[in-house]
């Protein structure tokens, strides 16, 4: 058996590789919820499902292992400022809604205005990851807004995507043949 990996390390390592920043709604009876996803990933297309972690201490865990509903919403590179309010762990599910334009789709979910694109969607599972819950959720709805980027978090800062990146030792890969999403 090996030893177990350094948090502090296996942290420093997993800041090189980017992530994308979403902001996951969502509604039980009353109690409303956002929360900032550094680790949203699609995993399916046919049914479209996506996933993300969840750390179970986190406020919006329960929420979300009781809904039936959440909201991912892609916000764009000029809306950092909600990646940072939906990060906030003391602010109350009222407190995060305040001064943020939305309204509430027929499930009861807060749906964030003016984001790039927002994905409706049913709890598919959940699943045990130690200290977080993996969260899978099946792709019901889709609205898309006005393509102002996406946000990714790298080396413990949002960034912007930036442009596009050739190959000039490797022919192209032919990524209908692919088989990858």
């Amino acid at each position: 058996m090996t030893d177990p990996v350094d948090a502090t390390a296996f942290r420093l390592t997993m800041r090189r590789l980017p992530s994308p920043v979403v902001v996951v709604t969502v509604s039980h009876g009353e109690e409303i919820r956002g929360i900032t996803i550094g680790s949203f990933t699609s995993v399916s297309l046919d049914p479209a499902l996506i996933s993300f972690n969840v750390t179970k201490t986190a406020e919006s865990h329960r929420l979300l292992t009781e809904a039936d509903h959440f909201a991912v919403h892609i916000i764009g590179e000029g809306q950092v400022h909600l990646a940072n309010h939906f990060a906030k762990p003391h602010l109350t599910g009222a407190e995060q809604f305040e001064n943020v334009p939305h309204k509430i789709n027929e499930f009861g979910t807060p749906i964030i205005e003016d984001v790039t694109s927002v994905l409706n969607c049913t709890r598919h599972s959940v699943l045990p990851a130690a200290d977080h819950s993996l969260f899978l959720g099946h792709v019901v709805g889709l609205h898309d807004g006005v393509d102002n980027g996406a946000v990714l978090y790298y080396q413990s800062s949002y960034r912007s995507v930036g442009s596009e990146l050739t190959s000039s030792l490797l022919p192209p890969v032919n990524s209908s043949a692919s088989g990858s999403s």
